[in-house]
């Protein structure tokens, strides 16, 4: 198989399709606002496009860093954008359904879990050379995000409560990159005898994929800390408004 055909994974390409009707008739009565729409379609398609093309092909038969590259895209990236594009009202009915029982402390250790354990070398290989235990890895992780992220987009912790849980999530998970970085063997036998490309050896590949997710992470991380910074400040603005008048 060439490296640059397309390999899919029927299951996630129907699932986005559903995602995309099941929102269609969610917004049929308000209509969303246009960015709400495109951050919600851009998750769908970072999931589906990055499991059904070529990405998937690399990354399931040639290099360790496009692997690690697509699971950041449906772990950690796609998550946040299919529930930023939620509307309040869409967030209301998920909350009267059940979501509202989503914690931080519940779910921060379930994102966690799911990322370490489809990591773990013997999952990671065993899924690689089997086509449903590698739909299981990208499953855990996609779901992993959306509860990782979920505390966060319902607006229930407040700045300070969610700096703490963007910063504890942060240092939690990047030890897994900083091990594929600085380790000086494959962990993953799979990518040992798999044909290379551009002709990086399993252990370059293995550092330039650490590297690389670290890379995803701090930047995901960073910007949702940003952004819940500039929050509290806002507030402590509003907070000491009336005595500077």
């Amino acid at each position: 198989m060439s490296a640059w055909s397309f390999t899919f994974e029927w299951p996630f390409l129907a699932l986005a399709v559903a995602a995309a009707a099941v929102y269609a008739r969610a917004a049929r009565d308000r209509r969303p606002e246009r960015w709400r729409v495109c951050v919600y379609l851009l998750g769908l398609v970072l999931i589906a496009g990055s499991l059904n093309s070529p990405l998937e092909t690399v990354a399931a038969t040639r290099l360790l860093l496009v692997h690690l590259l697509q699971n950041g895209l449906i772990a950690d990236i796609a998550p946040l954008l299919l529930l930023l594009g939620l509307t309040p009202r869409m967030r209301d009915w998920l909350n009267e359904h059940g979501a509202w029982r989503i914690r931080a402390r519940y779910a921060l250790p379930a994102w966690l879990l799911a990322w370490y354990g489809t990591h773990a070398a013997n999952f990671y290989d065993w899924a690689l050379r089997d086509a449903w235990p590698l739909q299981i890895e990208h499953a855990l992780l996609i779901a992993g995000g959306l509860l990782f992220w979920w505390p966060l987009v319902s607006k229930r912790l407040p700045p300070p409560a969610a700096l703490a849980y963007l910063g504890v999530g942060f240092v939690a998970s990047s030890f897994l990159g900083l091990a594929l970085i600085f380790s000086t063997r494959p962990l993953y036998s799979f990518y040992v005898h798999t044909p290379r490309l551009w002709g990086l050896s399993p252990a370059r590949d293995q550092n330039l994929g650490g590297i690389l997710m670290n890379a995803e992470q701090t930047l995901v991380f960073l910007l949702a800390i940003g952004y819940y910074i500039l929050r509290l400040l806002n507030e402590e603005d509003v907070m000491h408004a009336p005595s500077r008048s």
